[in-house]
């Protein structure tokens, strides 16, 4: 990686994206971006309630550039990573994709709760994830070290591969658990033709079989150290699964590929992507194309 960038609101979830960027960044031997977007609408606002001409917009305009100067003297107090300060207007989601043109890595803090607003237009970070082309980086938690346990899902398309590549990247030293999960088709209609429960345990431990091969395959395939590899081929539901496991093994990190879902289904059907983001404890980092 080359530039991290992180958008903040100056909320404190945001200020713990910031934080992961910088370690991340420093990890990497990567540029830390911060930057910063004044809504334009909200200065609209702010010049209609004072109807008289008055420069109170450029003033809320530098005291955002102080406020963004000030987490990046810390952030280099801290960590010694030298991060440069952008502040842009507009709205924040054409703002933040455009800038991410030239960065390789997207952190933002986790945002929203389950407001009407939130589940029909999404959060800033959530609007993003249909949109934006670079991995996008979901922090959770405040940060206190590098990535030390990574969980990443697959599914054997070519967004499986991504994923373990930027897992092996982003978490250079950590160990990696890879998990897959998987129903029998038609598992219930099998047993309303008659078929046997041994038939169908049969049809499992096949598939699991298939699975795991192809997890060995992916994993020879991939530039990480096989040696920090670990993986679990479970039956069920994706999302829960994903989630369950994540629990179990204390993972700090998901790395999950998103693609196959269109808007609509997004909107109002969601996708393993959105539910892991949206109920884990962990960081997610969303793979949104090859690498």
């Amino acid at each position: 990686m080359k530039t991290v960038l992180a958008a903040t609101d100056f909320s404190d979830e945001a200020r713990h994206a910031a934080d992961r960027a910088a370690i991340v960044a420093k990890e990497q031997h990567a540029h830390l971006s911060l930057l910063y977007v004044v809504s334009s609408s909200a200065l609209n606002d702010v010049r209609k309630l004072f109807r008289t001409p008055t420069d109170v917009d450029v003033k809320l305009i530098d005291d955002a550039r102080h406020i963004l100067q000030e987490i990046a003297a810390d952030i280099r107090l801290k960590t010694g990573v030298m991060g440069s300060t952008d502040i842009k207007t507009g709205q924040a989601q054409v703002e933040i994709l455009s800038a991410t043109e030239s960065a390789d890595l997207l952190v933002l803090g986790a945002q929203g709760g389950n407001s009407l607003h939130d589940l029909i237009l999404g959060t800033t970070a959530e609007r993003l994830l249909r949109t934006c082309k670079r991995p996008m980086l979901v922090v959770k938690r405040h940060p206190k070290t590098r990535y030390e346990r990574v969980l990443v899902p697959v599914d054997f398309s070519p967004y499986s591969a991504s994923a373990l590549t930027m897992a092996s990247r982003i978490a250079p030293n950590a160990r990696i658990t890879i998990v897959h999960t998987f129903r029998v088709p038609f598992e219930g209609r099998l047993r309303i033709i008659g078929a046997s429960e041994d038939d169908i345990r049969l049809y499992r431990e096949e598939d699991q079989r298939a699975a795991e091969k192809q997890i060995r395959e992916l994993i020879h395939k991939s530039p990480v150290d096989a040696d920090r590899v670990s993986y679990a081929v479970e039956g069920g539901d994706p999302s829960p699964v994903i989630l369950a496991k994540a629990e179990e093994l204390l993972s700090d990190l998901i790395v999950i590929g998103k693609h196959g879902q269109s808007w609509i289904e997004d909107l109002f059907l969601g996708s393993t992507t959105h539910h892991v983001i949206a109920r884990s404890e962990c960081d997610v980092l969303v793979v949104q194309e090859r690498v």
